[in-house]
């Protein structure tokens, strides 16, 4: 029975450990899809809003940098479609988007739950963009 009770509890230890060794630079690697996209507190995505669809996905992080895709399709005019490189810090709470034919833009960004939150502030305009994994 002790063998039992030492195998489960090592069990729980290890998995919380795997868990909680993903980082937030980590956790950024995939395709997300926006849900949310607020400037100056104003709502810039959905079907009638100037923002129709888009999506951000991050390449695999190597060391503190990576490549980007992003598609954004706008309620009028042609779809765009971006190839950057991005670059986080060390405390993983900040990225820089590069895109290979633009200037840097940084966001700060967190997790709420499952949601990809990036935010920043730029030419006195205030931006969140929420996200959720495809």
């Amino acid at each position: 029975m002790k063998i039992v009770g030492l195998v489960l509890f090592l069990a729980s230890v290890f998995a919380c450990k795997k868990d909680e060794g993903i980082s937030n630079c980590e956790r950024l690697e995939g395709k997300w899809l926006v849900e949310s996209w607020v400037i100056n507190a104003e709502e810039w995505f959905g079907p009638s809003a100037v923002v129709t669809s888009a999506n951000l996905e991050f390449k695999v992080l190597t060391g503190q940098q990576g490549d980007y895709t992003q598609s954004i399709t706008y309620q009028i005019g042609d779809p765009v479609s971006v190839i950057g490189a991005y670059v986080v810090n060390t405390d993983c709470n900040q990225v820089t988007l590069t895109p290979k034919d633009g200037f840097a833009e940084t966001f700060q960004f967190h997790f709420n739950g499952d949601k990809l939150v990036l935010e920043n502030s730029f030419n006195g305009n205030d931006t969140t963009i929420e996200f959720q994994k495809e």
